[in-house]
């Protein structure tokens, strides 16, 4: 499920509004609850910026599940061409009294990656091109004007994963579904992300971009974010 969870700005990071279709990426903040196997469990917000020159991206995420706490920021540097510029990971543990932090600092200079894990700090340089899991996905799906069967794909550098391999991450248009969102149907765009070749992730957006369900099943847990 943690594998999974790492590439939820993919799909969570909303576009511009049109009356059918999304048409531009947009800067704002978006509120989510977080269920387990539908129990609230915790929330989590979004935020993309602009500033300057760059796109900054935000997904903050708090779980509580009882004995076990946990907080997390991700945050997301790259150019308005989608180049990566740097990543941040902070994540805080709480378990029977006993506190964990880990970071994890990324910055980027071409293919050179300048990684800073706390108990590592090294230099590597990647083959493959690739992105981080800002806003491309989504610009490339606004290209494609979400055309039934749509798929954009590209190599991600998401070290909690590899710090060397990139990771194939595959996005399809999957259509017009009719979704229950907070006890009400709608008629959604859903997305399908898959990360190397296995499908993880389904994601329901409606006319305005917005993302209004993303939910993750893998063995027995079914994990969703809902829009406030």
């Amino acid at each position: 499920m943690k594998k999974t969870i790492i590439f939820l700005l993919i799909l969570l990071i909303p576009a511009g509004a049109c009356r059918t279709r999304p048409d531009a990426i947009p800067t704002g903040t978006w509120k989510y609850r977080l269920l387990v196997n539908g129990a609230d469990i915790g929330s989590a917000v979004v935020t993309n910026a602009v500033t300057g020159k760059l796109y900054v991206s935000t997904l903050e995420m708090q779980m509580d599940a009882g004995v076990i706490k946990n907080t997390s920021r991700q945050i997301i540097t790259e150019t308005l061409d989608f180049k990566p510029v740097k990543l941040e990971v902070y994540n805080t543990t709480t378990q029977n009294g006993q506190v964990s932090e880990m970071k994890t600092i990324a910055q980027f200079n071409g293919a050179r990656v300048d990684l800073d894990t706390g108990d590592l700090k090294t230099s590597i340089t990647i083959e493959k091109p690739f992105i981080l899991e800002g806003n491309y996905f989504m610009n490339e799906l606004i290209k494609s004007k979400f055309k039934d069967g749509t798929i954009i794909k590209h190599y991600i550098y998401e070290p909690s994963v590899d710090i060397e391999e990139p990771v194939l991450v595959l996005v399809k248009v999957m259509g017009r579904e009719e979704v229950e969102v907070n006890g009400k149907t709608k008629n959604l765009i859903h997305l399908g992300l898959s990360i190397d070749n296995l499908k993880n992730i389904d994601s329901y957006i409606d006319g305005s971009g917005i993302t209004q369900k993303t939910v993750i099943t893998m063995l027995n847990n079914r994990l969703e974010l809902i829009l406030e």
